[in-house]
């Protein structure tokens, strides 16, 4: 009698135990372009996963985030933002001090995250429009130069029972667009497609 509740319970804990090893696997390519010319321009990126159980994702309630470092000669506008946030055309939160005013060498950078839940992760297009600060200027003359980095991806599976496959940094960032509370992510490494710019 012992034997079979004995089984019974291995059965048991062994299905747990390989669900609980079970993570979701994934793979997304990401491609950057900006676009427009002079002061004001737009930044557009593809997202598209490679090799995902887009069911099982659903399932998961797990999301992912762009996070995008600004520097200084840049700027995200805070009152575009959230505009684009209460008509509901993104989900993004600032980080960090913006004054639209100040030229690059008074400036700080800041971050903008993204928040991409509820998209479709199979294909994702996401357009944010950016813009550029006077610069110092220069005695030889010429253009200032601007590096804009790609952005990071970051992900969250904030159910227990569900995580990412494979050792990732963790990031603390803010969990919405509103920005009040910090949860914990996990930086993703992804696929960059390098676009020529126009």
């Amino acid at each position: 009698m012992q034997a079979p509740i004995l089984a019974t319970i291995l059965l048991i804990y062994g299905v747990n135990a390989n669900y609980n090893e079970d993570c979701l696997n994934l793979q997304v390519s990401i491609s950057q372009k900006v676009e427009n010319e002079g002061f004001h321009r737009e930044i557009n990126w593809l997202i598209e996963s490679l090799d995902l159980n887009h069911d099982e994702w659903s399932r998961s309630y797990c999301e992912i985030a762009l996070r995008l470092n600004i520097p200084s000669e840049m700027f995200v506008n805070p009152d575009e933002i959230g505009e684009l946030n209460r008509t509901g055309q993104i989900s993004a939160y600032i980080e960090g001090y913006v004054n639209v005013e100040t030229p690059a060498h008074e400036s700080n950078e800041h971050q903008l995250y993204v928040f991409l839940r509820g998209h479709d992760i199979r294909k994702m297009s996401v357009r944010v429009p950016i813009h550029l600060r006077y610069q110092r200027a220069v005695i030889a003359g010429g253009f200032g130069k601007i590096n804009l980095s790609r952005p990071s991806l970051v992900a969250r599976c904030p159910i227990a029972g569900r995580r990412l496959c494979g050792q990732k940094q963790n990031v603390v960032a803010p969990c919405d667009s509103v920005g009040i509370y910090k949860c914990d992510w996990e930086n993703v490494t992804y696929q960059a497609v390098v676009l020529s710019p126009r």
